[in-house]
């Protein structure tokens, strides 16, 4: 057995790692020693990659480490590739691999964070999956980037599972206290959570859907025997100085910590907004499903405020696993005419 190659200090040149990406021979250890991640607040869903530098020499090669983030998460598809079930589940009679894109709730730094809803869909449920999320990604990105589109419209596919616009809902990279109004202590109950959220939201939140809605009937035009998983999150719990929620209500004066309930109560509003809209598309697109998600995970399975245990995990799957497996067999599925004219009939 070759020697893993060491530099001073018992440190890992960053070529080896570089190689060990690439070649597919990167153990889970070595994932869980090379990288760490920490949130990123400015951008909700998202988390900064880096290199550990006391397990990785950089020594002068610092630059380098600026593409941390594109070699976890290429890391992550290769170890996708290495434990994939290659069979799907007993009941499931679509065409394999499934194909996922979408954010954080799809795909997290790989061992450094815990699995994802589609981590427990192939390991516990045996969905074969080719994973494309990347952490962070916005619902523009994904469908900009457009890398789901060739097994869509080959044919290669017919399930296309998506996890986006919670990055866009919460306010991207001007975060949530944009939406929100200063705390008022006339308005200090739960039932009062309305009162805080700004016009703003709504007309942020009308993008967000049209966006989604584009994607679902471009979908629709060129992949017609394709169906869509889509999902609206759960109820994400605010923690004071919290990365990605809880910073924003403090700056508003919204502390989660003393208004827990009330903090709470504004993140439903706005969950539920999103959520109605999607179960919308699932009432008029015969190719779209919808996954309502809210009330899965427990108050105690929620490793951060947006994100589950592997615990909370495992329940959005069998969430997922009950709408795959009500899903028609290749072959047996047409879009009725009526939706095509709907279809048109709409903007996008």
């Amino acid at each position: 057995m070759a020697k893993k190659p060491k530099s001073a200090g018992g440190k890992t040149p960053f070529h080896a790692v570089v190689e060990k990406i690439q070649n597919r021979s990167i153990s889970d250890a070595d994932i869980s020693n090379f990288f760490i991640a920490q949130p990123n607040p400015r951008r909700p869903f998202d988390f900064t990659v880096g290199l550990n530098r006391a397990a990785v020499d950089l020594q002068g090669i610092e630059k380098s480490a600026r593409l941390a983030d594109a070699l976890a998460h290429d890391a992550s598809i290769g170890r996708d590739e290495r434990l994939a079930p290659t069979t799907p589940p007993k009941g499931f009679g679509r065409k394999v691999p499934l194909i996922a894109e979408g954010d954080s709730w799809f795909r997290l730094p790989p061992l450094i964070m815990p699995p994802t809803l589609i981590d427990e869909l192939e390991q516990s449920d045996a969905y074969p999956i080719s994973n494309l999320a990347h952490w962070g990604d916005t619902l523009t990105e994904m469908t900009q980037a457009g890398q789901f589109w060739p097994a869509l419209i080959s044919g290669r596919a017919d399930t296309f599972l998506f996890s986006g616009g919670g990055n866009d809902m919460l306010g991207g990279e001007g975060g949530v206290a944009r939406f929100l109004n200063l705390f008022d202590p006339d308005h200090a109950n739960p039932s009062d959570a309305a009162y805080y959220v700004k016009p703003e939201f709504y007309e942020n939140l009308k993008l967000v859907l049209q966006s989604y809605e584009s994607l679902i009937q471009r979908v629709h035009l060129r992949a017609p025997d394709v169906i869509m998983v889509g999902h609206g999150y759960d109820y994400a719990l605010p923690r004071s100085s919290g990365p990605w929620i809880g910073n924003g209500m403090m700056f508003v004066g919204l502390d989660p910590t003393f208004q827990a309930d009330l903090c709470q109560a504004i993140m439903r509003i706005m969950t539920d907004a999103f959520n109605k809209g999607l179960a919308g598309f699932a009432a008029t697109y015969s190719n779209y499903r919808y996954v309502d998600l809210r009330g899965a995970i427990g108050k105690n399975e929620w490793r951060d405020e947006l994100h589950p245990t592997s615990a909370g995990a495992a329940k959005t799957a069998a969430r997922f696993d009950a709408v795959l497996k009500s899903l028609p067999k290749s072959g047996t599925f047409e879009t009725p005419a009526i939706a095509s004219r709907m279809l048109f009939g709409r903007a996008a």
